[in-house]
């Protein structure tokens, strides 16, 4: 079973076990690593030179989905991921580069593995994908990825000027803010003399992800300290009021908000967000340079 939660989770790619080694349309797992390999030339190619075109012929040449034939079995293989990337810019293509060398990983891994039974897959599919990335949201998530695009795209105008947008943003904040007090004030809900609580300070600690990333690093778990140094990254950043560090935020969500707020730190940022996906999501493993990659971002976004 050790074998199979990678295969489920290296890209959140989605297997279709049957017992069909006799279909037709299955191709032999030899070609399907030949388009893998052209696939990550044109990602390369396209980190130094994005376009929509080359992203089109990147997903022409995976032909997802595609079934393959791996010893007797035959295995569905598809990516939504890669099929919703646009391919104009950059870090498309570097995403893209990400999700086919854990595809190419996790491919190598099943053709070694031991015959599948149909009812260990389904089990470890279900276990894998349970609080794990959701491929296709539901509405209450596209709802509340809505409200914190809407949130950040204020916040983005009101903490870089752009013209009249930027005055109405503080013309609201101060109206608010004005609303607010007289609503505070005519429901008399802010008591006329006020006291200290003693005692209450610790309640509220945050926790110092670089501090714990560090202690990780020194005692040699470097999955644990990759994971700690982009909680601090996050941190970070929304420390800086770059970005809203809400529970399920995602990395491509990161760096989305950053290209548009802070176009300086993006590259900084993308590094760093991607060494994580490859670490968490594509089964790397991380070395002295991978964290060093993650320190320059949080130095960088601490000094923003």
């Amino acid at each position: 079973m050790r074998r199979i939660g990678p295969l489920s989770l290296a890209l959140g790619v989605v297997l279709g076990i049957a017992v069909a080694a006799s279909a037709q349309t299955a191709i032999p797992i030899e070609e399907l690593r030949a388009r893998l390999a052209s696939a990550e030339a044109l990602a390369e190619a396209g980190e130094a030179d994005p376009t929509r075109a080359r992203m089109s012929e990147l997903r022409d040449t995976l032909g997802f989905p595609v079934t393959v034939r791996i010893g007797g079995w035959a295995a569905s293989v598809q990516d939504p991921t890669i099929q919703r990337l646009d391919g104009a810019d950059p870090a498309d293509f570097r995403q893209a580069g990400v999700r086919i060398d854990a595809l190419r990983g996790a491919l190598e891994r099943a053709a070694d593995a031991r015959p599948l039974d149909p009812d260990d897959v389904e089990t470890a599919l279900e276990e894998a994908y349970q609080g794990a990335i959701q491929v296709e949201p539901g509405l209450v998530e596209r709802i509340r990825r809505a409200v914190i695009e809407f949130i950040q795209g204020f916040l983005s105008r009101v903490f870089a000027f752009r013209g009249a947008g930027t005055l109405v943003a503080w013309a609201a904040i101060v109206g608010l803010g004005l609303l607010a007090v007289w609503l505070l004030r005519r429901l008399r809900l802010v008591p006329e003399t006020s006291m200290e609580v003693v005692g209450s300070s610790t309640r509220n600690q945050r926790v110092d992800w670089i501090a714990r990333a560090e202690e990780a690093f020194r005692t040699g778990d470097l999955h644990g300290a990759i994971h700690a140094f982009y909680r601090g990254l996050l941190t970070s950043l929304s420390g800086r009021g770059l970005l809203m560090d809400v529970p399920g935020l995602t990395a491509g969500e990161c760096r989305s908000t950053v290209r548009v707020i802070r176009p300086d730190l993006f590259e900084a940022v993308a590094d760093a967000t991607g060494t994580f996906e490859r670490v968490a999501y594509g089964g790397a493993s991380p070395g002295s340079d991978e964290v060093d990659t993650m320190r320059r971002a949080i130095a960088l976004a601490r000094s923003a």
